[in-house]
């Protein structure tokens, strides 16, 4: 009678492995669970979106047409400031006379020189890419911040929404300047940083 064969080191790893396959898939759905639902992993969940939303903007800005709104406009007002108009009444642009503050006609003057007059759209759509980011992590930095909030809530009110990035990079709206200001000041005031806080407050409000 031949001897019993002698189980190979190879066969016992992977009886040992069987074994731990179970556990290994329950710690994955854990994981994955905590991922989704659990306040505490927020956090992960805004650097991952944050990293995303860079891509999705970059993808819009030369995937999806621009729709020209108010930026000549905008140009049209900041260049009668630049050519000595101080009087508001007589500031004007193709959809009307100027309504904004006097923020909004610094803010504009800069965007009016770096981007060649106005000329250079594209990079005016970057730049409001750059603000839409900055405005998405300080408004995670809030809500991770309370420990209620659950990761698949930041992705809800990020890359799903067309509506948001098509106000920032597709439209070059005035809106997300002075929110970006304003959720700064929010951020400083937790901090309780009150004296700055309350300077980007006010250029929010200008």
């Amino acid at each position: 009678m031949p001897p019993p064969r002698k189980k190979s080191a190879k066969s016992s790893s992977k009886g040992y492995l069987s074994h731990l396959d179970p556990l290994l898939k329950e710690l994955n759905i854990t994981s994955l669970k905590k991922l989704i639902f659990s306040p505490s992993h927020a956090w992960l969940a805004a650097i991952v979106l944050l990293v995303l939303e860079l891509f999705v903007n970059i993808f819009v800005i030369h995937r999806v047409n621009y729709t020209e709104i108010d930026w000549v406009a905008y140009m049209q007002e900041v260049e009668g400031v630049i050519n000595g108009t101080m009087d508001y009444s007589k500031l004007r642009g193709d959809t009307g006379p100027l309504v904004y503050p006097a923020g909004f006609v610094w803010f504009y003057m800069g965007l009016y020189y770096i981007t060649s007059q106005g000329t250079n759209v594209m990079l005016a759509q970057y730049i409001f890419a750059i603000i839409y980011v900055v405005n998405l992590g300080l408004v995670f930095r809030l809500l991770v911040r309370t420990r209620k909030v659950p990761p698949y809530i930041l992705v809800m009110m990020s890359v799903t929404s067309y509506r948001i990035h098509s106000i920032y990079v597709l439209r070059l709206f005035n809106d997300p300047i002075a929110v970006v200001l304003l959720y700064a000041a929010i951020n400083l005031f937790i901090d309780d940083m009150w004296s700055l806080g309350s300077v980007f407050f006010s250029l929010a409000v200008s």
